[in-house]
């Protein structure tokens, strides 16, 4: 008799644990602890210290039926501008879109939808970085081969020779990154999100050198 109360015991036990466990869950992220995030991983990687989390054998079995990317990264298609490595980031964190100027075209915006609709991510951020070469080449009216690119990026070539600035491959390339976050933040899908304060959009500036990323707006893009 006391053997089979015992054993009923450590069963309660057992389910309670269970219950507990499955009732305490992480508290999903939100966007500006998603933006810290991605900064404090981007130092990391500034200074060396990176952690290279969520690349392991158990994570790749933890994500391959279901993954929740906290952030969208839309990011030029620049092989040095590698979002995983850039933010220290994992698998299964971060919904990458990438194409030449970090431009936005129907396909992309649909896939950027995607992933706030359906995969909760929490923020997204439109990643330019210096020496673009797509921008560049729209700047100094070069489009053969990558007219429809050119098109998307050309609106922010017009801001800055109407605004003369200094540095105008840099401030181009902010403008664009800047274009492209308005673009998000007027569409129809995103808009709402934004509205309900489910999600942010940010633009950001890479430096190839240094490996920073530093946020950028309408007055850090035209200084």
């Amino acid at each position: 008799m006391k053997k089979l109360f015992l054993s009923f015991y450590f069963i309660f036990l057992l389910f309670s644990f269970i219950f507990s466990s499955c009732s305490q869950k992480k508290p999903a992220i939100t966007s500006q602890p998603a933006l810290e995030r991605l900064l404090e991983g981007n130092k990391r990687y500034v200074d060396n210290k990176s952690q290279h989390s969520d690349r392991s054998d158990e994570r790749r079995k933890e994500i391959a039926s279901k993954h929740t990317p906290y952030a969208v990264i839309v990011g030029c298609s620049d092989s040095r501008v590698s979002p995983e490595i850039i933010f220290d980031e994992g698998l299964g964190n971060l919904f990458v879109v990438r194409v030449a100027g970090n431009v936005i075209g129907q396909i992309e915006l649909e896939s950027i939808n995607y992933s706030a609709l359906y995969l909760n991510s929490k923020i997204i951020l439109v990643l330019g970085h210096d020496n673009c070469g797509a921008v560049e080449a729209a700047l100094q009216n070069n489009k053969i081969n990558i007219e429809k690119i050119a098109k998307l990026i050309e609106p922010a070539i017009q801001k800055v020779k109407k605004n003369k600035t200094n540095n105008v491959l840099e401030q181009a390339i902010k403008a664009n990154a800047l274009n492209m976050k308005n673009l998000l933040e007027n569409s129809p899908k995103i808009k709402q999100l934004i509205k309900d304060k489910k999600i942010e959009v940010h633009a950001a500036y890479y430096n190839l050198k240094t490996g920073r990323v530093e946020l950028i707006n309408e007055k850090t893009s035209s200084d």
